[in-house]
């Protein structure tokens, strides 16, 4: 099994650093290019990534590409790859509790394979616990009468063939689209995306289970048009991570066998649910805070201004605090103009008299700033500021994140 190539965003892949290929530079510029180029940008001979961080596979070879706060060129990949992996978790966005960690922790696994063990492990129980049945309707030419008969194909069909009986009838099976989804997603790992002989082995195992199942084409309308009950909840889980799968999916028909698989997160998007994650997570106990994400409200001609978080707290006094998240490292800790001004639309928009600005914390150095704002010739009694604060996201021997964040940015930051 190959080591799968670590780059940090924002830095640059070569052909022929770390085993990149010519062949696979071309297959991720198609790729690119069919989404608008919004991944990376495609150079002579060597690709330049953006704020879009996860895992890309091509072919055989697996690029994770690891979100980085810390300043300068190097960096830890492991202790990025665990922080990637696990603002995922706790963001709501990918379930790794049955994942390999101890070979995460060793280095051995990609962030492909999580994915992949992941959607295995789901299926897994779900097969084990029996795959959902549902009625369906099945039209066929008997010889004997089930159901009721379709009297335009009779005699289109049976004129000559009285013995027959062309029918509709309703079948209780697991012949349905959850389990097609399924096993569309399993045919793709045991047969295409597997780098790992023990998942692709296990997809193949699975697929044996899921034989009397008939092939479908899934799109994006197969997953919009899924009727979630009862009985279908427990396979939440599953039909997520296979969605990922299948329609991340992009074979390369055409110009060969570098076929792409792409498992991408705006890191400013996730580092922005983490934090409100984490936010909810500590204002459980404080029946006097209220925390909700992007709240908008009307700002211009039909426009709105929407917040990344809005923290209301206090017994009757409602006070306020807006904060607004930044993946990004400021230069010499000063927050840029365009920031400032976005907190000052902010506070007056929401009537808050706090503003804050949320980064990651890159060193320990780093220290939070408080400035209020000069009152303006309208609004001179209108008291109001900003601030910043850099949260720290792992712990004092940086083998995983820390656990205090949400509680920390409540006490230090909002109700302090």
């Amino acid at each position: 099994m190959k080591d799968p190539v670590q780059v940090f965003e924002h830095s640059t892949l070569e052909v022929g650093e770390q085993g990149f290929k010519r062949e696979q530079l071309d297959a991720l510029a198609r790729y690119n290019d069919r989404h608008s180029c919004a991944f990376f940008k495609v150079g002579h001979e060597r690709l330049t990534f953006s704020h879009f961080v996860g895992v890309i596979q091509v072919g055989s070879l697996a690029i994770e590409i690891l979100p980085k706060a810390e300043k300068g060129a190097t960096g830890d990949k492991g202790k990025w790859q665990r922080a990637l992996v696990e603002m995922l978790r706790r963001a709501g966005m990918f379930d790794v509790k049955a994942a390999p960690d101890a070979d995460l922790h060793r280095g051995k696994s990609s962030l492909l394979d999580l994915y992949l063990d992941a959607f295995l492990c789901e299926v897994e129980r779900l097969s084990h616990a029996g795959l959902v049945k549902k009625y369906r309707t099945t039209e066929a030419n008997l010889y004997k009468l089930k159901g009721r008969i379709l009297f335009r194909q009779q005699i289109s069909k049976n004129l000559l063939h009285r013995e027959r009986m062309y029918t509709a009838h309703q079948t209780y099976d697991r012949d349905n689209v959850f389990n097609r989804i399924l096993k569309c997603a399993l045919s793709l790992v045991a047969e295409r995306l597997a780098v790992r002989t023990s998942l692709a082995a296990r997809a193949a195992t699975l697929s044996l289970s899921f034989e009397d199942i008939s092939e479908s084409r899934v799109t994006v309308e197969t997953f919009d048009r899924l009727a979630w009950s009862r009985n279908t909840e427990r396979y939440r889980k599953a039909i997520q991570l296979a969605r990922l799968i299948i329609l991340n999916y992009s074979p390369d028909l055409r110009y060969g066998r570098e076929h792409v698989l792409a498992f991408l997160f705006d890191m400013n998007k996730l580092f922005e649910r983490f934090i409100l994650k984490e936010l909810h997570r500590a204002q459980r106990n404080r029946d006097t805070l209220e925390i909700t994400g992007q709240e908008r409200k009307k700002f211009w001609n039909g426009r709105t201004i929407r917040p990344d978080i809005v923290a209301t707290f206090g017994d009757g006094d409602g006070k306020r605090v807006i904060l607004d998240t930044k993946w990004k490292i400021p230069k010499n800790d000063q927050p840029e103009d365009d920031d400032l001004k976005q907190m000052y639309a902010y506070n007056l928009h929401f009537g808050s008299h706090r503003g804050v600005l949320v980064y990651p914390q890159a060193n320990n150095k780093q220290q939070g700033i408080t400035g209020p704002y000069v009152p303006s010739e309208a609004l001179r009694d209108y008291e109001h500021e900003c601030a910043t604060y850099y949260v720290e996201l792992f712990d004092k021997d940086e083998l995983k994140p820390r656990g205090r964040i949400g509680t920390d940015l409540i006490d230090k930051v909002i109700c302090k």
